[in-house]
């Protein structure tokens, strides 16, 4: 049996997240650090307080391990759901990802999602292919230098 387990933290009160609120903010101010141009740390967290996304933590026994943020979107076109673990930030994923999937996986299916889907870097392909996971579609991107964009006010718009 693990000593990993995963919660939904979305559905706790704030007596039961109180003692990992620390170490759940440490972790978003991490992602925002990482991706300084897509997140921060009062955006990823108010993005949990809003229930725009849920967020996930993976504790071993009490002491906390990592977070995990999700959240679920309904395609237009056609009403598929599509459920997206979107962040993740802390230690030892190889060590709970199989709890980790599990979880994720029976929320998407409760929640009438029939793509699970994982955001993350390239690094991440082998590990979710022990799953089943397989690339679906590449993010090309180039960054243009902010200063550039400004215009003649100095303001980005």
């Amino acid at each position: 049996m693990s000593k990993y387990t995963v919660y939904n933290a979305s559905e706790w009160n704030l007596d039961r997240l109180g003692p990992y609120l620390s170490d759940v903010v440490h972790e978003m101010s991490r992602l925002a650090d990482r991706f300084p141009g897509d997140v921060t740390t009062a955006a990823l967290f108010q993005e949990f307080l809003s229930g725009k996304k849920t967020l996930w933590l993976i504790l071993e026994g009490d002491k906390f391990v990592s977070i995990g943020m999700s959240t679920i979107r309904t395609v237009d076109a056609t009403g598929q759901r599509i459920f997206t673990l979107c962040d993740l930030a802390g230690r030892d994923v190889q060590k709970y990802k199989r709890e980790l999937c599990e979880a994720v996986e029976a929320f998407a299916a409760k929640n009438g999602c029939h793509v699970t889907a994982v955001e993350g870097r390239e690094g991440w392909k082998p590990l979710l292919a022990e799953f089943g996971y397989k690339p679906y579609a590449v993010l090309y991107r180039k960054v243009k230098d902010r200063a550039a964009l400004a215009g003649s006010d100095g303001v980005v718009s």
